[in-house]
């Protein structure tokens, strides 16, 4: 990636940036894989005790005429969580798709969310339709996607909500136990990002 955009974009705790102009008509298929230090960075943010390795096998290709990015694959991570019950650190293997849409805002207009835009605007409507990421895609900021940061947000979505080891359980059962802010089981910070990616 040319210089320009490593010193513009803000670098994540795994950033990968990927830049849009190298990607041609075909598919692009690439492997990454987070360094040491990019792992402890990534446990520190999703508020886990560690992660071992991660990494995603991802496919790049242009759709909707070449305007939109769509970013598909899978990923596989090892996590370190605190066990729910006895509080000691208990490894999972994590393995998910991953999927995601980019365009460049400055270029490409989503004609879905202008209509809904103006539709909200003419009715002053305050709440906003959400909509499919396909037809709302994510920006793509200087020319670039941070692929890292992509996967970071997927792995934080697919980490056990109550971790523990087998043949532990829960003296009343899961649904009896009280979350506060100092319990192990408090959300993550991608908590709100899993709702709203439920929703829509």
């Amino acid at each position: 990636m040319s210089e320009k955009y490593t010193e513009q974009l803000t670098e994540q705790e795994w950033s990968h940036f990927f830049d849009v102009e190298d990607l041609e008509n075909k598919p692009e298929r690439l492997k990454i894989e987070a360094s040491e230090e990019e792992l402890e960075d990534v446990a520190r943010r999703l508020q886990i005790l560690g992660i071992k390795n991660a990494t995603a096998n991802l496919v790049l290709k242009r759709e909707q005429g070449g305007r939109v990015i769509h970013v598909s694959g899978e990923f596989t991570a090892l996590v370190v969580q605190e066990c729910a019950v006895s509080a000691e650190p208990i490894e999972t293997q994590i393995s998910e798709p991953v999927e995601g849409w980019f365009a460049d805002k400055d270029k490409t207009v989503s004609f879905v969310a202008a209509k809904r835009d103006r539709e909200a605007d003419k009715n002053n409507n305050l709440e906003v339709e959400l909509m499919e990421e396909r037809e709302d895609p994510e920006p793509v900021l200087n020319g670039a996607i941070d692929l890292g940061e992509l996967v970071s947000q997927h792995i934080s979505l697919a980490l056990p909500p109550y971790p523990h080891k087998e043949g532990v359980m829960f003296e009343h059962g899961d649904e009896n136990i009280q979350i506060n802010e100092d319990s192990p089981l408090r959300k993550n910070p991608f908590e709100a990002l899993k709702d709203w990616k439920e929703k829509r």
